[in-house]
C-alpha cells in the first residue's frame, strides 16, 4: 500500500481529564510497545503560561511533551486556540492491528494531550492536521484507531472543558512498509499566509537530526 499525504479529521479521545496549575510539564502513565521496544507517555500534565497566549508559528520545532498553541478547530483558525502536547509516537507491536485495518501499512500510535486555553469553549476541539511523519514534512495517513481498541483508545471529546483542563487522545499513523515515523507534525491548511502550517508544519520529535535523505542520523 502506498500511504499518501492525507489530512483526516479526527475526533479527540475523551480520556483522563486533568486539572492543571503552575508553569511546568510532567507525564502521567506510560505504555510500552512489544516490538520494537519504545516507551511513550500516554498523557501529559500541562500548565498554561501566565498572560496572553500566542499562536505557535509555522515551522516551529518542539521536543516531545512540549506544547504548541494552535487553532482548536482548523476550519475556524481565527477563533479559539487550544494547547496540543505530543508526548511521542511509537510503533505498534506485531499483530496489534489486523491487515483489514492497516491495508499493508505499518501502524504507529501518536499520543496527544489537548488543553483548553479559553474561559468559554465555542468550538468542538479537533485533531485535524496532526500526522505521523518520517521527515518532519511529509504526512503519513493518520486515522482513528478501531473502536474500543485498548492499546490506542479513542472516544468522543468532552463537550466542554474549563480553562486549564486537559484530556488525552491516541491516533494511528500508517507508514509505508520499512518507513520509520520518528516525528509528529501539525500541517493543517488554515487558509492563512501568515499561519501556513501546510508549507511549514509544527514538528515534534526527540531532537535527533535527520540526514538529507530524511532518515534519522545514527547515534552510534
Amino acid at each position: 500500500m502506498t500511504v499518501r499525504n492525507t489530512l483526516v479529521a479526527v475526533v479527540f479521545v475523551g480520556s483522563l481529564l486533568v486539572g492543571v496549575a503552575g508553569c511546568s510539564q510532567d507525564t502521567a502513565g506510560t505504555v510500552t510497545a512489544a516490538s520494537p521496544s519504545v516507551t511513550v507517555p500516554i498523557s501529559a500534565v500541562v500548565t498554561l503560561p501566565a498572560g496572553p497566549i500566542d499562536r505557535t508559528a509555522p515551522g516551529t520545532d518542539l521536543l516531545w511533551s512540549e506544547t504548541a498553541f494552535l487553532p482548536s478547530d482548523a476550519f475556524r483558525p481565527d477563533e479559539q486556540l487550544a494547547g496540543f502536547t505530543v508526548t511521542g509516537i511509537e510503533p505498534a507491536a506485531d499483530g496489534d492491528l489486523p491487515e483489514s485495518f492497516t491495508q499493508g501499512g505499518s501502524p504507529f500510535y501518536i499520543r496527544l494531550t489537548i488543553t483548553q486555553v479559553v474561559d468559554k469553549q465555542r468550538n468542538v476541539l479537533s485533531t485535524m492536521g496532526f500526522s505521523g511523519s518520517a521527515d518532519g514534512t511529509t504526512a503519513a495517513l493518520t486515522v482513528l484507531p478501531p473502536e474500543n481498541f485498548a492499546k490506542c483508545q479513542a472516544s468522543p471529546a468532552p463537550v466542554t472543558l474549563a480553562k486549564g483542563q486537559s484530556y488525552a487522545t491516541c491516533l494511528v499513523a500508517l507508514a509505508d512498509p520499512g518507513t520509520d515515523l520518528t516525528r509528529v507534525i501539525y500541517w493543517a491548511d488554515t487558509g492563512s499566509d501568515e499561519f501556513d502550517y501546510k508549507s511549514a508544519p509544527v514538528v515534534w520529535s526527540d531532537g535527533t537530526p535527520l540526514t538529507p535523505s530524511g532518515s534519522v542520523v545514527p547515534t552510534s
